[in-house]
């Protein structure tokens, strides 16, 4: 199962391969500031490191079928503003997403997973949006991060069993960035990254909820107790994330990095990338993947939250 670059192709190569048996990979994820301890493209090191475990997945599996390996797009909205973080508006980012899958789809190409790890909900609700634009044209549109990020902040009992983590160190919503979960992603994918000061960092502040992120939480727990799960996780998040980012002291972390373990990290990025040769093989097997990012119920909120 040859890898391949559509970088390196000529257009006669990339003419001759069997649409059928090609599966488009690649990574996406904004620039963005992650604690003192993290690099600014740790989001794009992480997706393209899942990017490359599902390549090689995808060869264990079906080993007569290509992978073509797309360019990264170092792109995303809602990063952290702090100094450093690259803003891209979520109307470009779905721009540049429908042209990729505009121009797979107008070759005959029928699968893309997109690894990403960006949990920004106006970044994840582009890529979703374009993906079902995407679906339309006959190219299936993978986004797995979309579906393991909401299992993450609804503290998913299958995923805490299989991963062996536990509240506060899983990317959920006391640890949803460059905290416990993705300093040990790092530390397992790119230790030599991870500065040493690490270890001495503690829990980050956690940002009071004041006016609409507290009435945005009250929601949550409303909703919460009515059985709608899902739209109580969005308003949850919502509620944390604008908390965080409109706190005038708000800390360049979420968590606490000092307890990131290597293996911690290992077993969630098996997990994850089992998630998303999961969903290729469904939709390889006929069944339309949609999944819904955090915020999707609230959706045509946007503009306002």
């Amino acid at each position: 199962m040859p890898q391949l670059s559509y970088l390196d192709l000529t257009y006669t190569e990339l003419a001759a391969l069997h649409r059928d048996r090609t599966v488009a990979v690649s990574a996406v994820s904004p620039v963005e500031v992650h604690g003192p301890h993290l690099p600014l493209g740790t989001d794009l090191f992480i997706a393209e490191e899942l990017r490359d475990r599902v390549a090689r997945l995808i060869g264990e599996r079906r080993p007569d079928w290509n992978v073509l390996v797309l360019p990264s797009l170092a792109a995303g909205s809602d990063p952290i503003p702090l100094p450093g973080s690259v803003e891209v508006a979520p109307a470009a980012l779905e721009g540049v997403v429908r042209g990729w899958a505009r121009a797979l789809a107008g070759q005959g190409f029928r699968y893309w997973v997109l690894l990403d790890n960006h949990g920004g909900p106006h970044h994840q609700l582009a890529i979703e949006t374009a993906g079902r634009g995407a679906a339309r044209k006959g190219l299936h549109l993978i986004a797995p991060f979309h579906l393991e990020f909401r299992r993450m902040v609804a503290l998913d009992p299958e995923l805490l069993e299989v991963t062996g983590l536990a509240e506060g160190t899983v990317g959920d919503i006391t640890d949803s960035h460059a905290g416990t979960n993705e300093t040990s992603l790092m530390l397992a994918a790119m230790a030599d990254a991870v500065r040493p000061g690490y270890a001495a960092l503690g829990q980050g502040r956690v940002s009071p909820r004041r006016g609409l992120t507290r009435a945005l939480a009250t929601m949550g727990r409303l909703l919460g107790r009515l059985g709608a799960s899902d739209a109580a996780t969005d308003f949850r998040f919502i509620s944390n994330a604008l908390a965080w980012v409109s706190d005038p002291q708000m800390e360049s972390y979420q968590g606490r990095p000092c307890a990131a373990d290597p293996a911690a990290g290992e077993r969630m990025l098996e997990y994850r990338a089992a998630v998303a040769i999961e969903l290729l093989e469904a939709a390889i097997s006929g069944v339309p993947v949609q999944t819904k990012p955090l915020g999707w119920s609230i959706r045509r909120l946007r503009k306002i939250i």
